[in-house]
């Protein structure tokens, strides 16, 4: 039993796919609960993907837990019960269920005293807390606790790189994929895009409160800012595989400690593309053992006050080399392909392998 939400966009709807995709070969038996948030839609194509999957999805109405077990009744406790964020609601629920294993995935890297002290509580209660990567484990654990337990967010889809795009020499290409907003760091990398002497153009996709500001930057520079838009579900690959191909280097200057391992580091990864990225949140966990640690011309972190003089680095440099590129999805392929991922879930849920 899978307990999340299932909105339109967002990381339980990316989550929730690719860990029924992954278990699926497992169990004989998935069934995943859902509860609509307010305010974060919910995804009728994702619902549908599940039931491709021979996965059943039902709908938490109201807000009372003892009805959605009453829902599910009627086919005895669910051996694995795993919730995927969904605080408040899924220590309730774990108890009510009484699953024969329970885990609580805490799919944020925020640990601000008060989620602390819930997750002590759910400690209590669920079998295992999982956190998204080794860099929260490593936080949540501190000097007094068993080692946590850390399983990576999964990717939704499989992306096949492609070749990169002919271009003409001596301009280095910077991209930026996500939210447009001020703490992941899209204005400080514009600022300093704009003010260096050197040839240099960034490419940025997605939306967010600062996409205006971007396309004023656009006009007054029309040979360094290169706004692609946004993309739907359905343009993901195709959309993805160009923007990857026509790059140098991903660069990732968020400014919020909570950030997990980004997406779109290991969809960079993946294309073959090298990530410059600040010291922020689960992104540290590429200098730690359990992932790596990759090599700095793969994944290069920095803090943010060292952004500007990395970014002249990289332009004194020639382009990424087929070898780096390949190095890149060596990496990815090493620690977040998906029979990596399934061996760590099947390890966790202590899955007998075969």
């Amino acid at each position: 039993m899978i307990f999340s939400s299932l909105p339109e966009v967002g990381g339980h709807t990316t989550t929730t796919l690719k860990l029924c995709e992954l278990l699926r070969p497992m169990f004989s038996d998935i069934r995943v609960l859902i509860k609509d948030i307010p305010g974060h839609g919910f995804s009728p194509s994702a619902s549908d993907e599940l039931l491709r999957m021979g996965v059943r999805a039902t709908r938490c109405p109201g807000r009372n837990p003892r009805d959605w077990c009453r829902l599910l009744g009627g086919r005895g406790k669910p051996d694995v019960f795993l919730a995927i964020g969904m605080r408040h609601l899924s220590p309730v629920l774990a108890l009510l269920l009484g699953a024969r294993q329970s885990f609580y995935y805490h799919i944020t890297h925020e640990l601000s005293p008060s989620v602390l002290r819930q997750l002590r509580i759910y400690g209590a209660v669920f079998s295992k807390l999982v956190f998204i990567s080794p860099a929260t484990a490593q936080r949540y654990q501190g000097p007094a606790r068993e080692p946590a337990v850390w399983a990576l967010q999964p990717t939704e889809f499989s992306l096949r790189p492609g070749l990169p795009i002919p271009r003409s020499p001596g301009v280095a290409r910077f991209g930026f994929l996500g939210r447009m907003t001020g703490e992941k760091g899209i204005g400080l990398l514009a600022d300093l895009i704009e003010k260096n002497p050197l040839p240099c153009e960034l490419h940025i996709a997605g939306r967010g409160p600062q996409e205006e500001a971007m396309r004023h930057r656009q006009a007054k520079h029309p040979d360094r800012f290169f706004l692609h838009g946004a993309f739907t579900a359905g343009e993901r690959t195709a959309f993805l595989s160009r923007f990857f191909s026509g790059i140098d280097w991903l660069c990732v200057p968020s400014l919020d400690d909570r950030e997990g391992i980004p997406n779109v580091i290991l969809e960079a990864l993946q294309f073959g593309v090298p990530v410059l990225a600040t010291r922020s949140g689960g992104v540290r966990s590429f200098v730690m053992d359990e992932l790596g640690p990759a090599a700095p011309d793969v994944i290069r972190l920095i803090e943010p006050r060292e952004l500007s003089g990395a970014l002249s680095s990289l332009l004194a440099t020639p382009p990424p080399t087929p070898a780096l590129r390949k190095r890149c999805r060596e990496y990815f392929e090493r620690f977040f392909s998906d029979a990596v991922l399934a061996a760590r879930w099947r390890s966790i849920l202590t899955i007998p392998a075969g």
